[in-house]
């Protein structure tokens, strides 16, 4: 990568916290960072305050600030927390490793250090898998409802597969950064406020190609995403696009009525939330009510 090119991208990564305010939120944010285990700075975002909180997992290679609709919205109510995953967003670009139990490890050590007890858990995208094979693993205690917004969870048909040529995409630096402005646009229908799309093409540019490639290459049969969401006896709230109905219809068959809510948002891309963001508060909103007030 051309190393002004680069330093540019560091600087506007790094400036974009002070320019929060330019978005018109009503609530204050705060940024905060930590080391893992493995000593990889993490940076996330908290908006909000209280025992009751919300924990944002953005998709591959997506930054924390792709949720700002949310922070504004939900913050009222809950305290919202996002995390920018290893390599992504405000948080360190690292060649340590980047395999699923790492990743769900950090996880784990965010919600630590951040302090957090009940929870309601939402993954987009990749952070769906990531947050299901996170709750397998270390079947969180303060665990209360779940959100899985537009992404498989191995039910029914599997998804189209990847172009055969997405490694040498990824691995041809003109190819792939054509790729990931294309990819960054295409996550929604309708314009998304400049700053947020400016802070995800950031995000979705600074990841080394084998980062890239290896995270979409998950090393689980459709069945692990399947057999773990049907284990958890939480309330799951299912935000999807057409393309997942056959999945939601048969998550609906499976669960029991108050243990499963589909919403669906056909008037939007792949970054819903965004797109139809009123619409996914109020979801997000009544949802996370019910889930925290059921008895454990």
């Amino acid at each position: 990568m051309n190393r002004l090119k680069r330093l540019a991208r560091i600087l506007s990564i790094a400036l974009w916290p002070a320019l929060w305010p330019a978005l018109g939120l009503t609530a204050p944010v705060q940024h905060h960072t930590f080391k893992t285990s493995d000593g990889v700075r993490l940076h996330y975002i908290e908006a909000g305050r209280g025992d009751k909180t919300i924990v944002l997992i953005p998709g591959w290679l997506m930054p924390a600030a792709v949720f700002e609709k949310q922070f504004e919205a939900l913050s009222n109510s809950y305290r919202v927390l996002a995390l920018d995953p290893r390599s992504q967003g405000l948080s360190e670009v690292t060649k340590r490793s980047h395999a699923p139990k790492r990743r769900i490890q950090d996880i784990a050590e965010f919600l630590k250090a951040a302090q957090v007890k009940d929870f309601v858990l939402a993954g987009w995208s990749l952070g769906v898998l990531e947050s299901l094979d996170y709750i397998a693993n270390y079947k969180p205690k303060g665990l209360r409802g779940l959100i899985l917004i537009d992404n498989s969870v191995g039910e029914g048909r599997p998804p189209a597969s990847r172009r055969s040529n997405f490694a040498q995409t990824m691995n041809d630096p003109v190819k792939r950064e054509q790729y990931m402005r294309t990819f960054s646009q295409d996550i929604y229908r309708k314009p998304p406020p400049p700053l947020v799309a400016q802070a995800v093409l950031d995000s979705a540019l600074q990841a080394a190609p084998d980062v890239a490639i290896q995270l979409l290459n998950q090393p689980y049969p459709r069945t692990y995403w399947s057999e773990t969401l049907q284990k958890q006896q939480i309330p799951v709230l299912y935000a999807i696009r057409p393309w997942l109905k056959e999945q939601g219809d048969a998550l609906q068959k499976k669960r029991a009525r108050d243990l499963i809510t589909v919403e669906m948002f056909d008037q939007a891309g792949h970054a819903l939330f965004v797109d139809e963001a009123e619409s996914f508060n109020q979801a997000v909103l009544k949802f996370s009510q019910q889930a925290f007030a059921r008895k454990q």
